[in-house]
């Protein structure tokens, strides 16, 4: 191979790197280039916290998202998931709970989608799987389980989990390229929550931005975010904030996610009540079509 065609080769590839959006993996994530027609993953969630003498808990939720490219400037997007969450209470038998969440599908519109920016406007709706069994024990075990999901993901997707409701959400996400090496972004994602059941409906908000350093193939950085809803999380609390450190890795066809989310105020954060889900890890990746 000659220097010249080497050169050409290396531009190339950075060139195609640079072009990927690099952030925190989430539901309605497009990480698609401009030429790619869509993607498939696969995500798994984990957390052992809390992990104490009064309540030790352990849980895993694998997580399926795909996205199709339906033309020039219309996505579509699904994100299917599941926990299992198994806990023990000091001095009771363990207890453990399976369900699925709320398959949660979006259409996106780019209304600017270049190398350097996107900005993308879309609605995003689950029909309401995270439902109670009926009996108390069980649905005590599966109320912890899909606490313990969201808060795993620093109330990122709470549409995933949103009990006995249909959440309807306007996404407004935006991208840019400060550098070569810095992206910025940030994320509102305001929703309705429809209930199926006695409960009155509310309405809610995710609110999130991030930053970026490309060191290669390889993005670090930080995502802060909020989630509010008009009906309290617990007690007083109708808000809850959390950081996420990711670090994201794009090889041509192939991209890699993983992350760390921690929860920062009450009800769930390192400032709140003791027995809440801190933390959640994250690992996974996909392909681009």
């Amino acid at each position: 191979m000659s220097g010249r065609t080497l050169a050409l080769t290396v531009v190339a590839t950075v060139g195609a790197l640079a072009a990927a959006p690099s952030w925190a993996q989430g539901t309605g994530e497009l990480p698609e280039r401009l030429e790619d027609r869509g993607h498939v993953a696969l995500y798994g969630i984990f957390t052992a916290s809390p992990q104490d003498r009064e309540l030790a808990t352990i849980h895993v939720a694998p997580q399926v998202s795909a996205g199709i490219r339906l033309n020039g400037w219309l996505s579509a997007t699904t994100d299917v998931t599941s926990a299992w969450t198994t806990f023990q209470v000091e001095g009771e038998a363990r207890r453990s709970s399976f369900r699925f969440g709320n398959p949660f599908v979006t259409v996106q519109a780019a209304l600017v989608e270049e190398r350097q920016r996107s900005f993308r406007v879309g609605i995003g709706v689950a029909p309401p799987l995270t439902t109670f069994p009926g009996t108390i024990p069980e649905n005590t075990e599966t109320e912890y389980n899909y606490a313990v999901a969201t808060a795993a993901r620093g109330f990122a997707d709470y549409w995933l989990w949103a009990p006995n409701a249909i959440p309807i959400a306007l996404l407004l996400r935006s991208r840019m390229d400060l550098s070569a090496s810095v992206v910025v972004g940030a994320e509102l994602d305001p929703a309705v929550l429809i209930s199926v059941n006695s409960n009155p409906s509310r309405l809610a908000m995710v609110a999130a931005a991030y930053a970026g350093l490309r060191m290669g193939p390889l993005t670090p950085g930080l995502r802060v975010q909020m989630f509010a809803q008009t009906a309290p999380l617990a007690g007083r609390d109708f808000s809850q904030w959390a950081a996420i450190l990711y670090a994201n890795a794009e090889f041509e066809a192939v991209f890699v996610r993983s992350q760390v989310a921690v929860n920062l105020d009450a009800p769930s954060g390192l400032a709140g009540q003791r027995g809440a889900t801190v933390w959640g890890a994250s690992l996974g990746g996909g392909v681009r079509l």
